[in-house]
């Protein structure tokens, strides 16, 4: 029986996802709180540019409960609060621009981007930003 569990808890964490799971846009203080609580657009976007690219984007911060944002002193209107938010390390210059292209292409209209993160989000509620040193 655990070993059933198991693999629905493995489908469960690749379900819609071709290379990331969904545990690594998980708020660290709340296992499965991103398969629960994130928004699928961003999610989908990112993994479907890492699946056509094969660059590695290790997520930064998603999706993060009320005790993680708290802990991490993000704004009350912080769209990382309601998982439309993703940060994603990207140290290469041309990578970081290329994904910066690609969600712009895809209609993403939150952009922010330094030395080494991309910042997006799909929060309609918000004004379009595209900016560097835009910290979210």
């Amino acid at each position: 029986m655990t070993e059933l569990l198991m693999i629905m808890q493995t489908n469960k964490d690749t379900e819609g996802l071709r290379y990331y799971k969904w545990s690594e846009f998980d708020c660290k203080y709340e296992e499965g709180s991103a398969y629960k609580f994130m928004e699928r657009k961003p999610v989908l976007l990112l993994d479907g540019y890492v699946t056509k690219t094969r660059y590695e984007l290790p997520v930064i911060l998603a999706y993060t409960s009320p005790k993680g944002a708290d802990k991490l002193s993000l704004p009350s209107r912080s769209s990382h609060r309601v998982g439309f938010a993703i940060r994603v390390k990207v140290l290469n210059e041309k990578k970081r621009m290329s994904l910066v292209s690609y969600l712009i292409l895809n209609g993403v209209r939150r952009i922010s981007f330094n030395d080494d993160s991309v910042y997006f989000d799909t929060d309609d509620l918000k004004g379009p930003i595209l900016s560097s040193r835009f910290e979210g």
